[in-house]
């Protein structure tokens, strides 16, 4: 299974963070994105700033 294929039907959340602190989640990759660029425009904050990141559910089967 290959990275892209195992982050689509793993199941869990997407974390938006900003200076390691949790700012929002969301089940959808493209919403916490457009979140983060509502919230966080790159022409105001560095990027090194703002990570996404995503926590798996506890109900995963990798067979």
């Amino acid at each position: 299974m290959t990275q892209e294929n195992l982050t689509k039907k793993v199941p869990g959340e997407w974390l938006l963070l900003f200076n390691n602190e949790i700012v929002d989640h969301s089940s959808s990759v493209e919403e916490i994105l457009k979140i983060a660029e509502e919230k966080y425009p790159a022409e105001k904050f560095p990027q090194d700033e703002i990570k996404i990141s995503k926590v798996l559910s506890d109900h995963i089967s990798l067979r």
